[in-house]
C-alpha cells in the first residue's frame, strides 16, 4: 500500500506544469552549455509584404556558426539566395580566419575582458531560463505527439505586477502561448508564443505588434542535446517608421561537433 501510494503521489507530481517546466529550464541550461562544441549551419528566409500584401523584398541567407573560446563567428555561405563567388568566399574566409587568429593571439588581459562579455551573456540566458517561472502562471492543456514523441502541453500567461531583472524580463510580460515538454526527457520539443504588446525580435530591426505569432521547434542532436530546429515568424511589424507584414523563417542544420582545434573550420561547406 504505501508504494502504490509513492506511485501515484510521483505521478501527480509529474502532472504538476510547475514542476515540469522547471525541470525543463534546468535542461535547457544544459543544453545551452553544450552548444559551444557544436558547429551549425543557420539558414534564414526573411520576408516582406505592404499592407496590400505585395511582396516588397525576399531575403535568404545562409551562415555557418560555431565559437571560438565562448565567442560566437558567423561565416556567410550563401546571400539573396545564391551562393558566394569565388572572390566574396575568399573574402569572407579571410575575414574569419582573421578574427579566429585574433581570439587565439590575445593577451591574458585581451581574453579576461572577451571572456568576461561572453560570460555576461551566458549568464544573462541562464537568468532568463530561470525567470520563465516566476514571469507566468502555468497550465496543463492537453498532451500530444510531435515528430513522434509524447509531449504534455502547457499555457503560460503572464503574471500581474512581474517585473523580473533580467533584460529578457519585457519581453517576457508581453507574450503567452504554450510550450509542448518530452514525456521521457523532458525537453522543451516546441513553443507557441502570441504577443498582446509590442516586442523587439531577435537581430532584426524590427518591432512586432501585438497579435504576432511565434513557433520555435527543437530537436535531439546525435542523442546528445536538444538544439533549435526552426523558428517561425508571421507578424505586422515597424521598420524605419513604416508598417509591414513581415514572415521569417529561420532553420538549422547541419549540426556536427566542433573544437577550437577543429580542421573543420576553415572552410568546410
Amino acid at each position: 500500500m504505501k508504494f502504490t501510494l509513492l506511485l501515484v503521489a510521483g505521478c501527480l507530481l509529474a502532472q504538476d506544469p510547475t514542476e515540469i517546466m522547471k525541470r525543463a529550464m534546468g535542461r535547457d541550461e544544459r543544453n545551452l552549455a553544450i552548444l559551444d562544441t557544436y558547429m551549425y549551419e543557420r539558414n534564414t528566409n526573411q520576408k516582406l509584404f505592404d499592407k496590400d500584401g505585395k511582396l516588397k523584398e525576399d531575403i535568404q541567407e545562409v551562415h555557418e556558426v560555431f565559437r571560438i573560446d565562448g565567442t560566437e563567428i558567423e561565416r556567410l555561405l550563401m546571400k539573396k539566395g545564391k551562393a558566394l563567388s569565388a572572390k566574396e568566399e575568399a573574402s569572407e574566409q579571410k575575414r574569419v580566419d582573421k578574427e579566429i587568429a585574433r581570439i587565439k593571439s590575445e593577451s591574458p588581459r585581451e581574453r579576461a575582458k572577451r571572456r568576461g562579455e561572453t560570460d555576461k551573456d551566458k549568464r544573462e540566458e541562464i537568468e532568463a531560463r530561470r525567470e520563465v517561472l516566476e514571469a507566468f502562471n502555468f497550465a496543463m492543456v492537453g498532451e500530444k505527439e510531435i515528430d513522434g514523441r509524447k509531449c504534455w502541453g502547457i499555457r503560460g500567461d503572464p503574471k500581474p505586477g512581474f517585473v523580473g531583472k533580467g533584460r529578457r524580463a519585457e519581453q517576457m510580460r508581453k507574450v503567452k502561448g504554450v510550450v509542448w515538454i518530452d514525456h521521457d526527457s523532458y525537453e522543451l520539443t516546441r513553443l507557441e508564443m502570441d504577443t498582446h504588446d509590442t516586442i523587439s525580435f531577435g537581430w532584426f530591426l524590427f518591432r512586432l505588434q501585438p497579435g504576432a505569432k511565434i513557433r520555435l521547434d527543437q530537436a535531439l542532436i546525435n542523442n546528445e542535446v536538444w538544439l533549435p530546429k526552426e523558428i517561425d515568424v508571421r507578424a505586422d511589424a515597424r521598420l524605419l517608421g513604416k508598417m509591414l507584414r513581415v514572415g521569417i523563417e529561420i532553420r538549422y542544420d547541419k549540426f556536427r561537433k566542433f573544437t577550437s582545434d577543429s580542421k573543420l573550420v576553415l572552410g568546410e561547406q
